[in-house]
């Protein structure tokens, strides 16, 4: 049996913290534990951020957010999700002829509710701070809600939003 003690490792650069390809470095959580709701088709930030700053330039941040969508009308009227950092929109699908979004809820009963969770592996190649955060839309004519249901504020539940900076 072998043992390795010691204080402190250091990087070839001397640095006390070394970045190790592979491991996770720091955690930050940020969200909302009441709901939020949005009327109308421009994205809207509803409060669910949150900001890390990465330790290296090589560094990638998986993101991770969850919660629970849901409109105040049915029969194809949805509520969309898109994810932001800083001000540039991310981890969106591509190629849809309407609405490339992150997260999508598409109703098809009224008041109906959809758990989430969805993550995004984003390479920011900086060392600034960053925030990252949700901004949420509506069908036309309808109410979109994160948090809750879309017709009463009997309950509510936590929408988060979780980074992982992942050494590289």
């Amino acid at each position: 049996m072998s043992i390795i003690r010691t204080n402190q490792i250091t990087n070839t650069a001397g640095d006390a913290s070394p970045i190790i390809p592979g491991c996770v470095l720091q955690v930050v959580q940020g969200g909302r534990t009441s709901r939020a709701t949005v009327s109308g088709t421009t994205f809207t930030d509803i409060g669910v951020s949150a900001s890390i700053t990465p330790k290296s330039t090589t560094s990638k941040i998986l993101v991770t957010v969850s919660g629970m969508l849901s409109n105040n009308t049915n029969n194809g009227y949805y509520s969309l999700l898109k994810l932001f950092r800083n001000d540039t929109e991310i981890g969106s699908g591509t190629g849809a002829s309407n609405y490339n979004s992150f997260v999508a809820h598409l109703m098809t009963a009224s008041y109906e509710t959809n758990g989430f969770s969805q993550q995004h592996l984003d390479s920011p190649n900086s060392i600034s701070e960053i925030t990252y955060k949700l901004k949420l839309s509506a069908h036309v004519n309808s109410i979109a809600v994160v948090g809750g249901r879309g017709d009463t504020n009997d309950h509510a539940v936590p929408t988060t939003i979780t980074l992982m900076e992942i050494g590289g």
